[in-house]
């Protein structure tokens, strides 16, 4: 039989078990584990970083910031089946959130399947509006990218800037700029275009999306056929995103423009 003493530190064993296994599941923990990941990622460590948050993800949620995080990663390295099996597993698992329907339409539009994505946005929509604020742009997107619905998408673009507050409204703004572009309305597509830049603090994390947003406004100074202010406005463009990954196809785009006639 045991003694008083032993049930007592049997009990304490009890509650700092638990303690930990709350511990590991709060969101100061995921906090703490997601930018250990990020650490890894940036000094190369990428085995390190998907072990990390593999090890500590919540597998049925895609919600879950480590879980999203790796479905993220994926999508961003091309590598949309994995993505997909995180997604399909978090389902099979419980998950009938609609973000799990939206990141599969997200995978989707990765994968140049737009009319599969352009389903998923309008499902996960049906779901639960209160994404409207991210789902509103990228279904606008796609249509805009389209050619179709341009109405449609203006429509979209005005409700999510309405959601939307600060530097998140520059999204929003640009995709306006290319809805602009796209019905060749170069005086409101370089209005919006360089909003959005504005709304964009200077660093290292925005100099990608400060460069789009510098090269839709070049593309609205060429509609507005005003020549040097384009160049202008592609130069500041290129000189943003040199040196960033992944950028190939703007840097052509913009090299082109600076070309000499």
């Amino acid at each position: 039989m045991m003694g008083p003493g032993l049930l007592i530190v049997l009990a304490v064993c009890a509650v700092l078990v638990v303690g930990a296994f709350l511990l590991t599941r709060s969101p100061h923990w995921k906090r703490l584990i997601l930018r250990r990941a990020t650490m890894h990622a940036a000094r190369g460590r990428i085995d390190r970083m998907m072990s990390l948050l593999e090890r500590n993800r919540d597998a049925s949620s895609v919600v879950d910031p480590l879980t999203n995080a790796l479905i993220y990663f994926f999508i961003s390295a091309g590598k949309t089946d994995m993505a997909r099996e995180l997604v399909e597993q978090a389902i099979s698992l419980g998950d009938d959130s609609a973000s799990a329907v939206a990141q599969l339409g997200f995978i989707a539009g990765a994968d140049g399947e737009r009319d599969e994505a352009e389903k998923r946005y309008r499902e996960a929509l049906s779901i639960d509006p209160a994404l409207r604020s991210t789902l509103n742009v990228n279904l606008a997107a796609l249509l805009i990218e389209r050619g179709t619905g341009l109405d449609e998408a203006g429509t979209l673009l005005r409700e999510a800037l309405e959601l939307r507050e600060g530097a998140s409204k520059s999204g929003v703004h640009m995709n306006l700029a290319l809805l602009h572009l796209a019905r060749r309305e170069g005086r409101e597509a370089l209005v919006q275009s360089l909003t959005g830049y504005e709304l964009l603090p200077a660093g290292e994390l925005t100099r990608e999306a400060r460069s789009h947003a510098l090269a839709l406004a070049s593309k609205a100074y060429q509609l507005l056929e005003d020549m040097e202010e384009a160049r202008k406005m592609a130069a500041k463009a290129l000189r943003l995103v040199e040196g960033t990954p992944g950028e190939a196809a703007l840097r052509q785009q913009l090299g082109t423009l600076l070309a000499p006639e």
